[in-house]
This record gives C-alpha cells, structure tokens and sequence, in this order.
C-alpha cells in the first residue's frame, strides 16, 4: 500500500466514530447538545494526537518512521471540527425561528466560550488547506510555520473545551499532557531508546 492510500485509510478508520454521530443526528429524537460535544471531543482528541506525535517520537524513536501519519491525523481533528460545527447550527435552529440560527450563531459568536472555537477552526484551516504534497511544495520552507498553527489552534481549542462543554478537568489533564510531552522537544534524551 503506497503512503497516500495508507493516509487515506487511516484518515476514514479515525473519521468512522463520527459517521455514527452523523447517523444519530438524523434521528428525529437526536440529543444535538450531547452529538455536539462528542465531535468536539474527537476533534480535540485527534488534534492532541496530532501535536504530541514529535514529542512522542522522540521519547520513542521507533515512531519517527512513522511522522508521515500526522497529516491523516491532522485532518481527521479538522474534519471532525466541521462536523462539530455542523452539528452546533443543527442544535441553534432549535432554539430559534426557522433561518434564523445564524442571528442567534452571531449573537454568540463574541463570547469568550465560542470565540475560542472559531478561532481554533480557523487556525485548523490553513494547515487543512496545506496538507498535501502540492501545498508543500509551493510553500517550501513556509510550509512548516503554517502547519505549526496547530499548536494555538490545540490551545484555543483547550479553552473552547473548557468553557463551553464544561470539561474544564478533561481540558486541564489533555494541556497537561500535551504541555509534558512538548518539554521533550526542549531536553532531548541523552540515550536512545
């Protein structure tokens, strides 16, 4: 299997919890709220995995080889930010006369709590956008700096968790983590595992 056959399978096995999400939420009887945080929670998920892979990598050599993983992992936290997304329109029409979620997405879009979400969506975009071997190629050297977005667009995500899907404890333990495993790139191990 060639490595863009392999990311592409790997991208659809990390997306298949949220076609059971999809599914749920075409229900008549669909808990958007919950549907709504459990996509967060795997974009959020999928994003730490995406930023501590280098940290990983170098605690346990036997990962580097395979780095080249990130990119199917990076985009399935993007994707599963879209459905997030999706899904909080979805939940905004209930609260709302029909069209006009969007009076209501706009009303609240300032507050510290989503704020933080769009801001991390719009972090994720551009890294999206240049995961692929053309974008590298155009970007060259700037191709790094664009896809190291991931890391504010985790932090803004963090807070997001935070704030909004009161998962303060989850948020804290997964920066935490993520912050731990960052300190490796700065105090190299002096032996290889």
């Amino acid at each position: 299997m060639n490595r863009r056959a392999a990311l592409l399978a790997l991208w659809a096995v990390l997306m298949a919890p949220l076609a059971g999400l999809w599914w749920q939420a075409g229900r008549a009887d669909a808990d958007l709220d919950a549907l709504v945080a459990d996509t967060g929670n795997w974009a959020m998920a999928w994003l730490a995995v995406a930023v501590v892979m280098t940290p990983l990598a170098q605690l346990w050599r036997p990962l580097a080889r395979l780095l080249w993983l990130r990119r199917a992992v990076g985009l399935a936290a993007f994707g599963a930010s879209l459905a997030h997304l999706w899904l909080y329109v979805l939940a905004m029409r209930g609260f709302s006369e029909p069209g006009g979620e969007w009076a209501l997405i706009a009303d609240e879009a300032l507050t510290p709590g989503i704020l933080t979400g769009w801001i991390a969506l719009v972090l994720m975009l551009l890294p999206a956008l240049a995961s692929n071997d053309a974008a590298m190629r155009l970007l060259r050297r700037a191709w790094k700096p664009v896809q190291r977005l991931a890391w504010p667009a985790a932090a803004a995500a963090l807070g997001h968790m935070a704030v909004v899907h009161d998962a303060f404890s989850l948020a804290m333990a997964l920066a935490g983590l993520v912050a731990g495993l960052t300190l490796v790139r700065f105090f190299p191990a002096t032996r290889k595992v």
